[in-house]
């Protein structure tokens, strides 16, 4: 049992997370997949990945045990930059979980280069993490966006801490100051907020019960991952997104920004950077270059910019251009 221990500012900085976090959702639809989670909403997940599998991918499950979800897979919105930020993950972190995975069982060759920081190894990490992501989670992008913003309002109506955290999950214990959450293994554990507050994180993918992550470091916010609820079957887009064709003419961080823009606009500069995973300087520079083309508008109210999509921005990413103006210039 884990017990997390409020102070009054913890609870005044409790709060419930607006969109989703990828990276947990990469890394908990591995642990679903580890575990044997049978649940009949992910059955079309299932079988549109068995249909695509690639053998790699099951190198990642040897970074997992039933108990153990590693926290260092990070996804961006271009794989290209999970790929490396992933295999540039800080060491010390990947190494504690990998110890923690020893402790369990005996550790593959893989995981011992990985944890060693093997380049190679480390290499094929970002690569096999990457692949994974381009069809395990880009195509339901838009669901699980959906998913976790729908939880967010549905929590943002309970105007109490004591309501949000006995709302959470049957599993949960809330008795002020004192939220108790059951650990695998039967192990306890107290863990003091400190003025950090907590963030709750609704997830998609994987976890039938609470998950705490991010706690052992006190400079971090800990998170507390639970299941949003979700009404019907996980569904892939019919097509990929943004196009193949758009990513081609703008490339994939400029497609991505543009179709962020459209999803979440008007966002500032700071959000698009959050949303693509990107600097704040490289997304204002993303976003530049779209307002200079006419596909996104900026507006400015005191000092935060803001940027949405123009018609002519939502009509590249329909794949299609309106028509030009009737009664021009006659032959």
């Amino acid at each position: 049992m884990l017990r997390i221990f409020f102070g009054k500012d913890d609870l005044e900085r409790l709060r419930v997370a607006a969109r989703p976090d990828m990276s947990m959702e990469l890394s908990l639809s591995v642990h679903a997949l580890v575990s044997g989670h049978r649940d009949p909403r992910f059955k079309p997940w299932r079988d549109r990945l068995r249909a695509s599998w690639n053998p790699r991918t099951a190198l990642l499950f040897d970074l997992y045990t039933r108990s153990a979800i590693p926290e260092f897979l990070t996804v961006r919105r271009d794989p290209g930059a999970t790929e490396s930020a992933t295999a540039e993950a800080p060491e010390e972190p990947l190494r504690e979980h990998l110890r923690s995975v020893g402790g369990e069982r005996q550790l593959s060759a893989f995981a011992r280069g990985v944890a060693a920081g093997d380049r190679q190894a480390r290499k094929l990490l970002g690569n096999v993490t990457a692949e994974y992501q381009t069809r395990a989670i880009d195509p339901y992008r838009r669901q699980i966006e959906t998913i976790v913003t729908t939880e967010h309002g549905r929590r943002g109506g309970l105007t109490e801490p004591d309501q949000v955290l006995r709302s959470l999950h049957p599993a949960l214990s809330w008795h002020r100051p004192v939220l108790a959450v059951p650990l695998a293994g039967g192990c306890r554990h107290d863990l003091r907020l400190d003025g950090r507050g907590l963030l709750l994180q609704p997830c998609v993918f994987g976890v039938r019960r609470p998950v705490i992550a991010r706690f052992e470091d006190p400079g971090q916010q800990p998170v507390l991952l639970y299941p949003a609820r979700i009404n019907g079957p996980l569904l892939a887009e019919p097509e990929p997104t943004p196009s193949r064709t758009l990513t081609a003419l703008l490339g994939q961080t400029r497609a991505a920004a543009l179709e962020v823009i459209a999803d979440h606009g008007p966002c500032s500069t700071k959000d698009l950077a959050a949303l693509l995973g990107i600097s704040t300087a490289s997304a204002s520079e993303h976003a530049t270059v779209l307002a200079d083309s006419g596909l996104t508008a900026k507006d400015r109210a005191g000092r935060t910019v803001t940027h949405r999509p123009t018609p002519l921005g939502h009509a590249l990413l329909a794949g299609h251009l309106p028509a030009p103006p009737t009664g021009g210039v006659s032959q």
